[in-house]
């Protein structure tokens, strides 16, 4: 397959698929003429690097976990999966937490901000946002 059509049954772009195999992600094949020629394993591992994107892996990470995948054993690939997936849901938790106290300080603000009276007058204190303490 040229490189068009791979870019078409796959939904990712040509400069995308150049850069995965400078990347070294992708090892394509060429022919005589130089033409890029995939075949369906390159779809595959294609599938494979955008699932990896999806749950958050680097570029760098799915590099190494391809590379494991292609030479070693089912479970040398699992032992070097799950640290990286216990990671990303890890940060996934943090990431929650942090949108959590987000939305509950925006709601703060939103209350404290329709709680300001109507005034021709000069904003005083109470109309400002306040930063919340932890400590307080």
């Amino acid at each position: 397959m040229r490189i068009a059509e791979v870019s078409r049954r796959s939904g990712v772009a040509a400069h995308t698929l150049r850069f995965y195999e400078d990347a070294g992600l992708l090892q394509v094949a060429r022919s005589a003429n130089g033409y890029r020629d995939y075949d369906e394993a390159d779809l595959v591992r294609l599938d494979l690097i955008e699932a990896s994107k999806e749950l958050g892996l680097s570029l760098e990470q799915i590099g190494e976990h391809l590379a494991v995948l292609r030479t070693r054993s089912c479970t040398d690939v699992r032992e070097h999966l799950a640290p990286l997936l216990a990671e990303q849901v890890r940060r996934l938790e943090a990431k929650r937490a942090r949108l959590e106290a987000l939305s509950t300080r925006l709601g703060a603000a939103q209350a404290d901000l329709a709680a300001c009276p109507d005034s021709d007058a000069r904003c005083s204190s109470e109309c400002v946002m306040k930063r919340q303490h932890p400590d307080r």
